[in-house]
């Protein structure tokens, strides 16, 4: 498991900093905590996406 990930996982569950990322990464192998964790590093969360797409749409709109 990538170290980004089970930082998330830490952050998220707030595990406390006496868990290794070995422990981390053995217990949330899998888990739907992990899945979620490892997408939330490669998306935008939504109302990022919508306002970039409503900034493309009315560029006026666009926040300054």
């Amino acid at each position: 498991m990538q170290k980004e990930v089970i930082d998330v996982i830490r952050e998220k569950e707030q595990l406390p900093d006496s868990m290794t990322d070995s422990e981390i990464a053995e217990q949330y192998k899998g888990t739907y905590t992990a899945a979620r964790a490892a997408l939330s590093l490669e998306h935008k969360p939504l109302d990022q996406v919508l306002a970039d797409t409503m900034a493309k749409v009315f560029p006026w709109m666009r926040k300054k």
